[in-house]
């Protein structure tokens, strides 16, 4: 999860939290801040009030509640001394007990929130037991002392005591089975996590080692019929045999490509440098040209003059612009054309790829950015069409921080376009 940075409650609630942090750890960090962020400013005021009436003494107590909070505020950004946090609770409910009891000044509403607290901070049972017992009695004494008990009979003070204690004690019950219940739950959905993640990268490495042993022999397969088709001597009917191989080969050889780049879903896995999109987009077109002129397509290129420069992964970049324009040929009828524009937005960079062809009807455009996609289709010529190119491109778009959307209507073309945020 992404942490918004302008955001400083936020930040001071997050203190300790990294993206890969376990949730336990990081729910009791959470836990831990929020008690902080709310109790911080309560005592600083309370100090404040207090110096300004002149209650000097107990200033002196809501200054070293104040030393306790920035103790806790240092463990939590360094994340260290982290077994300490049930020490500094109870320090903090020690001293909320005794200006209560003795001043009178309503400190014990605060062993709510302490117990909420402990519930989540304490890891052994003993810990969180006997905080619960310590806040128990002193809220009940701490109440007792403001009754007459010299006036009341034994068995009206036993009563109170109950009254007193019974509605603490179930509340803390009740928070710790919580407790129990939902982290029992919890690590078992974070050990069901860890084994997908593994499952998911020993399917990634297995995918990787076997996509790159198969290109080896494919390319081999591809070259050979290459070179028998530029052989004179081979007779016409062998050679449309050996077009046949050699189709099948750079069929399977581009599926190969997509499948490897299906793993590509990772910033750590971009080389991010800046690149001039005009150049890179206009390089890209020369190559293409060729396959458009094999269906007699013609690409018109409308690239901006400014120069657009961002910073982002050159290849991945070129992935996304191949596909689409690949596509765009694919979907579209012979000796038509493909429509190529670059322009700078809003601080984008808006690349849109058009094509007069087949179209999308509109229950399939929900679909087509979907890994392994449903919404396949054949292009005009024929061409298979594996369901994976769009879905790299949303990924490598996603990655850039960028959008990718579709505009289209069946039987009359498409309209792709991606946005990429302009950086310096």
């Amino acid at each position: 999860m992404t942490k918004p940075k302008s955001n400083i409650l936020f930040q001071i609630l997050s203190l300790g939290n990294q993206d890969d942090t376990p949730f336990r750890v990081a729910y009791k960090n959470y836990m831990f801040n929020l008690f902080l962020l709310l109790a911080t400013p309560f005592a600083f005021l309370v100090m404040c009030i207090n110096f300004y009436i002149g209650e000097y003494t107990l200033a002196l107590f809501n200054v070293a509640h104040l030393l306790i909070f920035v103790v806790g505020y240092y463990i939590s950004y360094t994340q260290k001394y982290l077994d300490y946090r049930p020490l500094l609770l109870f320090i903090g409910a020690v001293i909320a007990s005794y200006t209560a009891f003795v001043f009178k000044n309503g400190n014990e509403y605060r062993f709510l929130i302490m117990i909420i607290a402990a519930v989540v901070l304490c890891e052994k049972n003993w810990q969180y037991i006997f905080f619960v017992l310590f806040v128990s009695l002193s809220f009940v004494a701490i109440r007792l002392d403001e009754m007459p008990l010299s006036t009341m009979q034994g068995l009206t003070i036993f009563e109170k005591v109950i009254k007193l204690l019974f509605p603490l004690s179930f509340f803390s019950i009740c928070l710790y089975y919580f407790k129990e219940i939902y982290f029992k739950n919890q690590y078992k959905l974070e050990t069901a996590y860890a084994e997908l993640t593994k499952n998911k990268e020993e399917r990634d490495r297995i995918l990787n080692v076997v996509a790159h042993d198969l290109r080896s022999p494919l390319s081999g397969i591809s070259g050979i019929s290459k070179m028998m088709l530029a052989d004179d001597n081979v007779v016409e009917d062998n050679k449309e045999m050996f077009r046949l191989i050699e189709q099948s080969a750079e069929s399977t050889l581009r599926l190969i490509t997509d499948l490897m780049h299906t793993n590509i879903n990772s910033a750590e896995q971009y080389q991010f440098q800046e690149i001039e999109l005009n150049k890179l987009v206009q390089q890209i077109l020369q190559i293409l040209v060729f396959t458009a002129k094999e269906k007699n397509i013609i690409i018109e290129v409308n690239v901006t003059k400014q120069k657009i420069v961002l910073k982002a992964d050159k290849d991945k970049i070129d992935r996304v612009i191949s596909n689409l324009v690949t596509n765009a040929i694919k979907f579209s009828k012979p000796a038509s054309i493909v429509h190529v524009s670059l322009q700078s937005n809003d601080g984008y960079a808006e690349i849109i790829v058009k094509d007069n062809g087949i179209g999308i009807p509109e229950y399939l455009q929900g679909k087509i950015f979907d890994l392994f996609t449903t919404a396949k289709r054949k292009g005009t010529a024929g061409e298979k069409s594996y369901g994976l190119g769009l879905a790299i491109c949303k990924k490598i778009v996603e990655v850039h921080e960028g959008f990718i959307h579709v505009e289209s209507k069946e039987g009359v073309g498409s309209s792709f376009i991606v946005k990429l945020p302009l950086k310096a």
